[in-house]
């Protein structure tokens, strides 16, 4: 069995990774992309899920940037604590 923060950070990894590749790929396709939104799950008590899922979404920002992108809008979904 994978414990749960081995599982969520291959996964962060991974997201960030797409991330890059997705944001390339909207820029050929002149989709204009103003931000990100996510969701850590309703049942979510522990604030440091949200403040690495923020960071994350920061490179994510840092990522549209660089590829062109003016991002505004972050959407944390439901489930804050």
């Amino acid at each position: 069995m994978i414990p749960k923060q081995s599982v969520t950070s291959v996964l962060n990894l991974a997201i960030l990774k797409t991330s890059r590749l997705l944001l390339e790929q909207e820029k050929e396709l002149n989709i204009d992309v103003i931000g990100v939104s996510f969701h850590v799950g309703s049942g979510c008590t522990d604030p440091d899920t949200f403040v690495h899922a923020i960071s994350d979404i920061r490179c994510v920002f840092d990522m549209g940037a660089e590829v062109g992108f003016s991002m505004y809008l972050l959407d944390i979904g439901g489930g804050s604590p």
